[in-house]
């Protein structure tokens, strides 16, 4: 601004004292061009105000793509978390009803109806691998649970069935021992059952 003024109003000779006397035109142009480098600094101001402002804007728009994309993400797992584990509990609901099914089916404890019998086990077994991948570990501790008198159960059907006089008190014994593991084995399946139907239900929430 110096600059400008002193091209505007000339450079002082040596040796002369006559005073400058800044007419209207001139003190006109001076403010005008004050104004004008006012107005560019607040364009400046201005225009670093709005970038700034966009560049917050857009970060908080990707921060709320973010959390959409995670939320939904979310969303998606629990539902496919629910219906594997669902389809893994009625899987192994399933078979151990075929355990029962091929107890009862054991009358004359015959080596055919025993070994029908065992394929039910293992099966059970089978399925419950389902669970130790699915979880969580409450289920898996009930699903051990039922394996175990599950297989209680059939050592104790074979054991009766080595005693071949069934007058006598062994196999008196041996039948109150397979009963016992029976209802053992349907006690557990019954909590299995009230377990899963409590995870499915969390798991809606």
């Amino acid at each position: 601004m110096s600059t400008l003024l002193h091209c505007l109003v000339g450079e002082r000779q040596p040796g002369r004292a006559k005073p400058f006397v800044m007419d209207q035109g001139m003190a006109a142009l001076i403010a005008g061009v004050a104004g004008m480098v006012g107005a560019l600094g607040g364009a400046v101001a201005g225009g670093i105000a709005a970038v700034r402002g966009a560049r917050i804007g857009a970060e908080r728009t990707a921060e709320a793509t973010r959390q959409q994309v995670q939320d939904q993400a979310a969303a998606e797992h629990g539902h496919w978390l629910r219906e594997q584990r669902r389809d893994a509990y009625a899987s192994f609901i399933a078979a151990t009803q075929a355990v029962t099914d091929a107890a009862k089916a054991v009358t004359a404890m015959e080596y055919e109806q025993l070994m029908g019998f065992n394929r039910s086990v293992q099966e059970l077994v089978k399925v419950s691998s389902l669970i130790t991948l699915m979880g969580p570990e409450s289920m898996v501790s009930a699903a051990g649970r039922t394996i175990y008198a599950a297989e209680a159960f059939r050592q104790a059907m074979w054991d009766e069935s080595r005693v071949r006089d069934p007058t006598i008190q062994e196999s008196h014994e041996a039948s109150e021992r397979t009963d016992e593991a029976s209802d053992a084995f349907n006690e557990m399946a019954f909590r299995f059952v009230t377990a899963a139907q409590d995870v499915v239900s969390n798991l809606r929430q």
